[in-house]
């Protein structure tokens, strides 16, 4: 499960860098756990096993390696 969860948020994090690098903090703003899951449906279903929890640590790191600050 470990292992799996790793590759899962690894993956996302990879499908996240470019659409973060296009919009920047416009990317971040007006969200919500229930808007971001919904999101994911439509684009990466893959990465609905992760928790709230765990999409906002990816969804944070994404923020700090790929957006402009």
């Amino acid at each position: 499960m470990q292992h799996s969860s790793l590759r899962v948020r690894a993956v996302l994090l990879e499908f996240l860098k470019f659409r973060v690098l296009a919009a920047q903090q416009t990317f971040f703003s007006d969200e919500t756990p229930e808007h971001r899951r919904a999101w994911l449906a439509r684009v990466h279903p893959q990465a609905l096993v992760l928790s709230d929890q765990q999409l906002d640590e990816v969804w944070n790191q994404a923020q700090l390696l790929y957006a402009d600050h």
